[in-house]
């Protein structure tokens, strides 16, 4: 099976018509990199492809806390619609080369919801097959099966969060097919239920009332049986709940200044130190103040004014004093001219011009102005205004930045040790969290009790089972007034032996191949140095050991954050393979916790061999740069989801990112 084209119809964030036309692997180039930022629409695309092919049974798998599968449609339509049809419809390619349509559309009435199914195979509509979709789809690719295939790369995480493997094991019973066995069981154990009232015959029969008496031991068995699962399931929830309360914790005790606490003794030295430094440059501005030129600074624009005007004076007095020897000279030059016998008009332009070079020389007024200062004085002034006053005033500016500047740092480490005041409640998260750690020890330790407890009462209401279908078989083969009735039952309790051991044999034959193809799996994944030589799956109990080079089992906590996730993809992977189906692979959030090495090795080793059509959902901060470049030439084609301000919906474009 592949994909060939995705439709959405006013679905989520999509207002109106969008689709992606999508290519089956071309060789090498068998992936599909869809690229959006966080919230424009990459698990929506992801839950269209799941509701359009599994509907109802997609409740949980996109909202673990869905209330109704009508609330989640009726959430789903987008609110700008301007029409009311909201659709999803996937068109796929079988490898017999039929292709089908399937589309889901649903439209609000009030608070209820008309949802409607319709197939199209080999381009003709087919009734028959969209009334039948449901077991058909079931045929192609189980739900079981579905989540190996189409996952969120967070969500897959949480088997690595499992402490006690309990979704690793559901999931493997889903992908060898023991469930479907174990459906069958149950439904033959109905069969012989209905059918059993017609043999109680035997009331006062010695097999009749062991027969009862185990019935009654069934029947007690069964509440306690609920109790203890309910109470394992609040002892998990418990655990869970506080690991997210130590992650909270954490986070909390770094983000409170855990770290500017323990530094509190270096910020308070610091702050000495910048205090003496400030003292001393107060002591440099104590001394400034008292040098003999600061209150003439202080007054310096009157003290230029003052020097200004002497000098003008000055100027003034030597032009008073020369004017008489100026009035001289001019007489005696005006004088000569006219003896000089020149023309008249030659005559005349020499009288002015010797009029008017000379008489500028002469004073205004005859009045000689105050001469207020002595040449002593007039140097000093000139020292001061030339010499003293700007180095002063550098010297001023320098020391008032020098003191802003201590003063801001000092105001800012004042701030930080108010802050690691407050923080100080840094080391009481510290304590709550030694608590937290002892309360997660100690709920584990419950919880494990309470499994083991568990588990024996599932083997005890085993066995009564066991001895409930011999007796049953025992009635029958006594009984002759129902041999319809008797017939049934005997089959049925044989066909659930032979189912029973069917599936003990199919679970030991898979289980050694799935264990061979985790291994090779989480090889493939992790780096050469990995402590880990083998993931081995118990056939009988489904329990799940990680064992290092040495043969030694190793605890998940021992393996690193990043080993832990490869771990989780490599079980997803494996059930895949083993699985029989062959189907496209849609990851939503790929690279969700892992860090940069096993990023390359998710890149290069299990995007490319994943399946033979890869959809990979990712935003700009997982595949890009390098991890780009790794996966390029595996790259069939490429969609960016953009969102349209304007109008409030996410649109599909060719290209990723800035390719688009």
């Amino acid at each position: 099976m592949y994909f060939t084209k995705v439709e959405l119809h006013n679905f989520g964030i999509y207002r109106g018509h969008h689709e992606m036309r999508l290519s089956n692997g071309l060789g090498r180039r068998n992936v599909t990199l869809i690229g959006g930022l966080n919230g424009r629409g990459k698990t929506t695309f992801l839950d269209a492809i799941l509701l359009a092919l599994y509907g109802k049974q997609a409740l949980k798998y996109i909202q673990e806390n869905a209330r109704s599968y009508e609330r989640l449609l009726l959430e789903h339509i987008n609110r700008q619609a301007t029409d009311g049809l909201t659709y999803v419809a996937v068109s796929l390619g079988l490898d017999d080369g039929t292709t089908l349509r399937v589309c889901r559309s649903w439209s609000a009435r009030g608070k209820k919801v008309d949802e409607s199914i319709s197939v199209e195979k080999n381009g003709a509509a087919d009734k028959y097959l969209g009334e039948s979709w449901s077991y058909y789809i079931e045929e192609i690719l189980p739900f079981g099966i579905a989540r190996f295939f189409f996952f969120d790369n967070e969500k897959i995480t949480q088997l690595a969060d499992d402490a006690s493997f309990e979704q690793i094991k559901s999931s493997i019973q889903s992908a060898i097919g023991v469930s479907t066995i174990e459906k069958a069981a149950a439904h033959l154990e109905e069969v012989i239920r209905r059918k059993e009232q017609a043999l109680r015959t035997f009331a006062k029969s010695e097999i009749n009332a062991d027969y009862q008496e185990v019935e009654a031991q069934l029947k007690a068995l069964h509440p306690s049986i609920e109790e203890a699962r309910r109470k394992a399931e609040r002892l998990q929830m418990d655990c869970e709940s506080i690991d997210a309360a130590i992650e909270a914790k954490e986070k909390e005790f770094w983000a409170s200044g855990g770290e500017l606490s323990l530094s509190r003794d270096a910020i308070e030295r610091e702050a000495q130190a910048i205090r003496a430094q400030m003292q001393r440059v107060q002591d440099e501005i104590l001394l400034l103040v008292s040098d003999p030129s600061t209150p003439l600074f202080l007054c310096r624009t009157l003290v230029v004014q003052a020097y200004d005007a002497e000098i003008d004076a000055q100027k003034g007095e030597a032009l008073r004093l020369s004017g008489p020897l100026i009035s001289h000279i001019q007489r005696r030059i005006l004088q000569r001219l006219r003896q000089s016998g020149l023309e008249p008009r030659a005559l005349a332009v020499a009288a002015d011009i010797v009029q008017q070079e000379l008489g500028a020389g002469l004073p205004v007024s005859d009045d000689p102005g105050p001469v207020r200062m002595s040449p002593t004085t007039m140097l000093l002034f000139d020292q001061f205004i030339g010499g003293i006053s700007p180095v002063l005033e550098q010297k001023i500016d320098a020391l008032i930045r020098s003191i802003d500047a201590q003063e801001n740092e000092l105001m800012s480490l004042d701030a930080h040790l108010g802050e690691s005041d407050e923080k100080t409640m840094a080391l009481q998260l510290y304590e709550s969290l030694k608590e937290l750690e002892q309360k997660k020890a100690l709920a584990a330790d419950q919880y494990q009790k309470q499994t083991a407890l568990l588990e024996s009462l599932v083997r005890q209401q085993e066995a009564l089972h066991a001895k409930r279908l011999q007796l049953i078989k025992a009635i029958a083969e006594t009984e002759h007034a129902n041999d319809d009735n008797a017939r049934i039952i005997r089959y049925a309790a044989m066909s659930i032996q032979v189912l029973t051991e069917f599936k003990i044999r199919l679970q030991r034959e898979k289980i050694e191949t799935l264990s061979d193809t985790a291994t090779e799996c989480f090889q493939t994944l992790v780096e050469k140095d990995s402590l880990v030589s083998k993931i081995q799956i118990d056939t009988d109990t489904l329990d799940v050991t990680i064992l290092d080079r040495d043969g030694h089992e190793l605890r998940k906590n021992q393996l690193s954050a990043g080993e832990q996730q490869m771990f989780a993809i490599s079980i997803v992977w494996a059930l895949a393979r083993t699985s029989g189906y062959k189907a496209p692979v849609v990851i939503d959030t790929p690279m969700a916790r892992l860090d940069s090495s096993h990023r390359a090795n998710f890149v290069t080793r299990y995007l490319p061999a994943a399946s033979s059509q890869v959809l990979v959902l990712s935003t700009d901060e997982e595949i890009y740069g390098r991890y780009l470049d790794m996966i390029r030439e595996n790259v069939a084609d490429s969609f960016t989801l953009l969102y349209q301000e304007d109008e409030q919906c996410t649109t599909i474009a060719h290209g990723y990112f800035g390719e688009a």
